[in-house]
C-alpha cells in the first residue's frame, strides 16, 4: 500500500537532457519536411516584393542590394545606342573589343538594339529578357547575342547585376503566384528558371570620349526681310535660313542603322538647348518633407494614395501633395513635427467621436485630410516644444532639437549598455547543484542539533 502511494520520481538531468534533445530533434524533422512541401511564406513575399516595375509574364531574379547603386545611368533609349555607335566607330578600344570577341560593329549595334528595347526608359536597368526571346523577336542567333554580352561587358556599356539559373521550390511558388496575380488563373505549367538581369550603363570614360553634338540652329519665327535688288524685279533675303538635309548629318560605316543612331539627335543637345528656357524650380525644406513623411505613415488615410502599393509593388501618387495640404493648412514644420500633427488629427477625432474610415469608403483622402487639418488651431505650441522647453540651442528649431535629443538619448543608450553574460555551462550548474545540497545538508544538521 505504501508503495502505490510513493510520488514519481523526478528526471535526473542526464535523463532530462535525452529528453529535450529528442524533441528538438522531432521538431527539427518536422520543419524540414514542412519546408520542403510548403516553401517560406516569407521568402516568396520578399521575392514577390523584389520584383521590377511592370513585371507581368515571369519571375526575374532579385538584384544584389547597393549592385545598381554601382551602375551609371544611361541618358535615355537613344542616346545610349548613338553612345555604342560612337565607341565601336571611332575608338581604339571599341574596335579592339569588337575584333577581341569576334562580332561585327553592325552585329554589335543590332545586339545593343534588342537589350535597350527591355530595358527601363529612364536607367537603362532591369533588362530580364532570355537569350532565347531576344533572338526570336530581334533574328538574332544565341551565338550573336553571346558575344555582343561578352563585348558590352568589356566596354562597361552592360553590367551583369544577376547570372540566370534554375528556380528552386520558393521561386517557383513566387512565380506560380505572380503569374495568378496577372492572369488570374494558375500558370498550366510551371516556371523553371530565370533569364539573367542585366543594366545597361554609360560609363564616364565613354561619356567624355564622344564629343557633344553641335547646338542646333533655331528657326526664326519672324518673317524674313526682303529688298529690292537693283536691275532686277527678283526679291532676295538678307539672311536666307540654312537647310540641313539627312545626309550631311556624320554617318559612321555601318550603313542604313546609323541614320536612326545619329550623333547629332543626341538627348544631350536637347537638354542644353531647353536650360534656357526651363524655369527654376525652389526644393521643398527638409522639415517639410521629413513632416509629410511621418504624418503618411501614420495616418491610414494617406497610406492608401501615397506611397509603395503591396500588391502591385508600384508607387502611388506623390508625397509633394501631402506637403502642399501642410502648407495650405498653415502649419509651421519647423515646430510640428509629423507625429505630432499625427498626434493631433487622433486626439481631436477622439474627443468627437470620430475613427478614420476604411480605404474602400474614402472617395477623396487627401480632402478628408485638408478637412481635418483646416478645423484645429496650429498657432500654439507644440507636443515636442513642450517636451524640449529651455533645451534647444540657439538658431535650432524645435525639430532639430528634438531630433537631436533622440539621437543623444540612443548614443548613451549603446555606450551605457552591460552586454549579457554567458549562459552557465553544465559543469557550472552541477557545482552551484552540489553547494545548494551542501548547504541544506548542513541546515538540516544544525537544526537538528537545536532539537535535541
Amino acid at each position: 500500500m505504501e508503495a502505490d502511494l510513493l510520488l514519481p520520481q523526478p528526471f535526473t538531468d542526464a535523463e532530462w537532457d535525452v529528453i529535450v534533445a529528442a524533441a528538438v530533434a522531432n521538431v527539427t524533422v518536422l520543419e524540414a519536411a514542412h519546408a520542403q512541401d510548403h516553401p517560406a511564406e516569407d521568402a516568396v513575399r520578399d521575392l514577390l516584393d523584389a520584383q521590377p516595375v511592370g513585371t507581368r509574364t515571369a519571375l526575374s531574379l532579385p538584384v544584389p542590394a547597393g549592385a545598381c547603386a554601382r551602375v551609371p545611368t544611361w541618358h535615355s533609349r537613344r542616346y545610349w545606342l548613338s553612345l555604342c555607335e560612337w565607341i565601336v566607330t571611332h575608338t581604339e578600344r571599341g574596335r579592339t573589343a569588337l575584333t577581341r570577341h569576334g562580332i561585327a560593329a553592325q552585329t554589335f549595334l543590332r545586339v545593343c538594339a534588342a537589350h535597350a528595347r527591355y530595358a527601363e526608359s529612364t536607367t537603362g536597368r532591369h533588362v530580364c529578357a532570355s537569350l532565347a526571346t531576344l533572338a526570336t523577336n530581334d533574328s538574332l542567333s544565341i551565338d550573336q547575342l553571346k558575344r555582343g554580352r561578352r563585348a558590352l561587358k568589356t566596354l562597361d556599356l552592360g553590367v551583369e547585376l544577376a547570372r540566370g539559373k534554375k528556380l528552386n521550390a520558393t521561386e517557383r511558388e513566387a512565380a506560380a503566384r505572380l503569374h495568378t496575380y496577372t492572369h488570374g488563373q494558375p500558370p498550366s505549367r510551371l516556371q523553371s528558371g530565370a533569364a539573367s538581369v542585366w543594366a545597361l550603363s554609360a560609363p564616364a570614360w565613354a561619356v567624355e570620349t564622344m564629343p557633344a553634338p553641335e547646338k542646333p540652329h533655331r528657326k526664326s519665327r519672324r518673317r524674313p526681310r526682303f529688298t529690292l535688288m537693283t536691275g532686277t524685279s527678283a526679291t532676295q533675303s538678307v539672311s536666307p535660313v540654312p537647310h540641313h538635309s539627312p545626309s550631311s548629318a556624320p554617318q559612321s560605316p555601318s550603313g542604313s542603322l546609323s541614320r536612326c543612331l545619329s550623333v547629332r539627335k543626341d538627348h544631350q543637345a536637347r537638354i542644353r538647348a531647353g536650360e534656357q528656357n526651363s524655369t527654376p524650380t525652389t526644393p521643398r525644406p527638409l522639415a517639410l518633407q521629413r513632416a509629410a513623411a511621418q504624418l503618411i505613415d501614420r495616418v491610414p488615410a494617406l497610406r492608401t494614395i501615397v506611397g509603395i502599393d503591396d500588391a502591385t509593388g508600384r508607387r502611388r501618387g506623390h508625397i509633394g501633395s501631402v506637403c502642399d495640404l501642410l502648407l495650405d493648412a498653415g502649419i509651421d514644420t519647423d515646430r510640428w513635427t509629423g507625429i505630432d500633427i499625427a498626434h493631433a488629427l487622433n486626439h481631436d477625432g477622439t474627443t468627437r467621436g470620430w475613427t478614420w474610415p476604411t480605404a474602400h469608403a474614402m472617395t477623396s483622402p487627401l480632402r478628408l485630410v485638408a478637412y481635418r487639418l483646416s478645423r484645429l488651431d496650429w498657432s500654439g505650441p507644440s507636443p515636442t516644444e513642450r517636451k524640449i522647453h529651455d533645451r534647444t540651442h540657439k538658431g535650432e528649431t524645435p525639430t532639430d532639437a528634438a531630433h537631436r535629443i533622440i539621437k543623444t538619448r540612443h548614443r548613451a543608450l549603446v555606450a551605457t549598455s552591460i552586454p549579457q553574460a554567458r549562459p552557465a555551462t553544465g559543469e557550472h550548474r552541477q557545482a552551484v547543484r552540489e553547494q545548494l545540497a551542501t548547504d541544506l545538508a548542513a541546515k538540516r544538521t544544525a537544526a537538528a542539533r537545536c532539537a535535541r
